[in-house]
């Protein structure tokens, strides 16, 4: 099949799933998201036919591992993965008619945010959690956007959720706000804090198993002070503060840190790592810009009340996926 087909929400054949996880990490995913051959098969089977039968989704991916994101971060609930999955493309469809084609990967506004190294994936650490580095300061917030800072965040995540050994096991995110000043708190208004909550407890399907934000200014508390609030209590409560660099060498794998925080990579190499990771993803950055939802299609079970707010119940008849295996988890 080639790359393009794979738009095709009801393609005439499917692209098989051929695993990139070792047995260390289908261990991890047995025992933590239910995942095994029966369920991950049977899943993805499900999570197609939704796709197909949705009236409103027009171009879609089907591929394994862009599904088995939604299928993992829901631990193969089924309903849930499926409405995880509808509701990102409405927000994605919301973006683009809010901000046109600013929100394009290939925008040049987004790759000049790209070329700041301001967000760089570290790589994995001992635990095989990807480990992300936010540099505040790295910003210019004359020349910047919080749309864009957000659309930076987002590229990051997809380009990480690429890789299949993130999806298991997580990620763990260093926001390093030295240099931060009142230029860059003023470009966040209370609706672009709220669309970064909403799209954090709603639409990005990573887990978050650790935020480590390091040498925090108070200026910088007249946004934490309105987003924490707004995030889940379990996201919340994986924020951990510390005051100095050190504090951070104690509570990071320092083999991943960049030499500039005391670990034992250069920065250079991190970024150049990155930087192949985002060439490898290009082709399927370039076939997102062509997903598609009709939102002016009713809904299934919306009848003539067209489009709703992304919610957590499954959207619409179950009978439209098949017989949906319930688990229990966690």
């Amino acid at each position: 099949m080639h790359v393009e087909d794979e738009m095709d929400k009801c393609p005439r054949e499917y692209v098989p799933y051929r695993t990139t996880l070792d047995d260390r990490d289908l261990v991890r995913a047995a025992e933590e998201l239910h995942e095994n051959e029966d369920t991950r098969e049977s899943s993805i089977a499900q999570l197609r036919e939704f796709i197909a039968k949705h009236p409103q989704i027009v171009r879609c991916r089907t591929d394994p591992v862009f599904l088995l994101r939604f299928l993992r971060y829901r631990k193969f609930n089924v309903t849930e993965a499926c409405a995880t999955l509808e509701g990102g493309l409405a927000f994605l469809m919301r973006m683009r008619t809010l901000y046109g084609e600013e929100v394009n990967t290939f925008h040049p506004n987004v790759q000049r945010m790209v070329e700041l190294d301001a967000i760089v994936p570290l790589g994995f650490d001992r635990q095989r959690r990807m480990v992300i580095l936010v540099r505040v300061g790295a910003m210019d917030p004359k020349e910047t956007t919080a749309l864009l800072q957000m659309r930076l965040g987002a590229l990051i995540i997809n380009t990480c959720l690429e890789y299949e050994r993130t999806q298991v096991h997580g990620t763990v995110w260093i926001v390093d706000c030295s240099g931060m000043t009142m230029g860059h708190v003023g470009i966040w208004g209370l609706s672009e804090v709220k669309l970064m909550a909403d799209s954090i407890n709603e639409v990005v399907t990573m887990f978050v198993k650790e935020v480590h934000m390091v040498k925090v200014p108070r200026i910088t508390w007249m946004l934490l002070d309105i987003l924490l609030p707004l995030l889940s209590p379990k996201i919340r409560d994986r924020f951990k503060f510390h005051r100095t660099e050190q504090e951070l060498q104690n509570a990071i794998d320092q083999t991943i840190l960049p030499t500039s925080y005391g670990g034992q990579q250069s920065l250079k190499q991190a970024t150049d790592n990155f930087r192949d990771m985002f060439e490898k993803q290009t082709k399927w950055f370039k076939l997102e810009e062509q997903f598609y939802m009709d939102l002016s299609v009713p809904a299934p079970g919306a009848g003539s009340s067209g489009t709703r707010a992304l919610r957590n119940e499954f959207p619409g008849d179950e009978a439209m996926v098949g017989s949906f295996r319930k688990l229990t988890v966690d």
